[in-house]
């Protein structure tokens, strides 16, 4: 999850407080309904702004806002026609964000105008977005796509994943194949196909079984692989990859949003970090491959390797301060998606104290040297 737009930033953790009460003036009820304020008015004030060049960085700002809290301003849908009519001669960037924010906001109003602008929007990312806007909004019409587009890697993912409901899906079980990393502890993010529903982490252990209670039973973490935006992997700020991550550290957030429990830091194919997924450049597709083992046939575990091919970087498994009421009546509810990472739901009281963890409560086996994982896997499976 990005660290753009944070409001404040501070982190008290007092030595005298245990793991379970960590304090974070920023969950705060106070400091919610504070920030919540500030960013309805941040939205309030851009949209008395026309979209233009000189606004950018503030229309930036307001989309953000908005599909944080998944706000709707009023009267606000007046206005998307007369900005769709404007948004091919803005940067690439803006168009990308307002496009994000359309597609999060008001899935079905504007398709029309959505399929008008599309041959005009600059880069394949940004044209498949506009493609994937106008799926959801179920449009029939003809479409005028220019060859380039039609050849990209982004048409192609788009294509993918609209027929992956011809795909077999994994069974739980299947990921206790000795022929799939061997010999290692691995973490496993078992996901829905409908993203919507929050999945859970397992850890499967070297010796082939999955980490346990002392009662028997199998450990599972809640975690949310739900973008915000509901996007398909293969786009920025979209939902979570399947595929394999390299786990490359723990980490203490600056980001007041993810807040202070320790986050797993993670490396996608292709991503430039300091520990990068491939210990070594070369025959990366090859690698891959091998990492899969039996697997490698399945195209849905390659969703990491060619998100990450196209430029896709920046998830991490982490917890949340995100105030669950901007997402009431919703499915997901009381998990707070972030922008694609994996979330873990975290409870705070209106003093900002952490009442409860699903993040402190697995994190800890890592940061312990309980378990010693090398790789996390995304997972959608049947049997959930």
């Amino acid at each position: 999850m990005k660290q753009a737009f944070s409001i404040f930033v501070f982190v008290l953790v007092f030595s005298g407080l245990t793991a379970q009460e960590t304090f974070f003036p920023f969950a705060s009820r106070p400091v919610r309904d504070s920030v919540t304020q500030a960013l309805h008015q941040q939205v309030r004030q851009t949209l008395l702004l026309p979209l233009q060049a000189s606004t950018a960085a503030q229309w930036l700002g307001a989309c953000w806002a908005m599909e944080l809290q998944l706000y709707r301003p009023p009267g606000f849908d007046t206005l998307i026609p007369g900005h769709l009519q404007v948004l091919p001669q803005m940067g690439i960037g803006t168009q990308r964000a307002y496009l994000e924010m359309l597609y999060t906001l008001y899935p079905l109003q504007f398709a029309r105008q959505v399929a008008a602008l599309l041959p005009r929007l600059q880069g394949h990312k940004n044209k498949a977005m506009a493609l994937e806007y106008l799926q959801q909004a179920g449009y029939a019409a003809p479409l005028r796509l220019d060859s380039a587009f039609l050849q990209s890697d982004f048409y192609r993912l788009h294509r993918q994943f609209h027929n992956r409901t011809l795909q077999a899906q994994f069974r739980k079980a299947d990921l206790l194949d000795t022929g799939f990393l061997p010999g290692a502890d691995l973490l496993v993010s078992f996901q829905h196909r409908d993203r919507n529903r929050p999945g859970y982490l397992q850890m499967r252990l070297a010796g082939g079984d999955w980490l346990r209670d002392s009662n028997g039973v199998v450990l599972q973490f809640l975690q949310l692989a739900r973008s915000i935006t509901n996007l398909p992997f293969y786009l920025t700020n979209g939902n979570t990859p399947q595929g394999l991550y390299r786990i490359t550290g723990l980490d203490t957030s600056d980001n007041d949003w993810i807040g202070p429990t320790t986050n797993l830091q993670l490396a996608m194919p292709f991503e430039r970090v300091a520990m990068p997924f491939f210990d070594l450049p070369g025959d990366e597709q090859e690698t891959y491959r091998r990492l899969l083992g039996p697997y490698a046939k399945f195209a849905e575990l390659w969703e990491s390797y060619e998100a990450g091919r196209i430029g896709r970087t920046e998830i991490i498994a982490h917890g949340t301060t995100i105030d669950p009421g901007f997402y009431a009546g919703q499915p997901y509810w009381p998990h707070t998606p972030s922008l694609g990472c994996l979330c873990s739901p975290e409870w705070w009281n209106d003093e900002g104290l952490r009442e409860q963890s699903e993040q402190e409560a697995w994190i800890r086996w890592v940061r312990e040297g309980l378990v010693q994982p090398r790789w996390l896997v995304v997972v959608e499976i049947a049997d959930i």
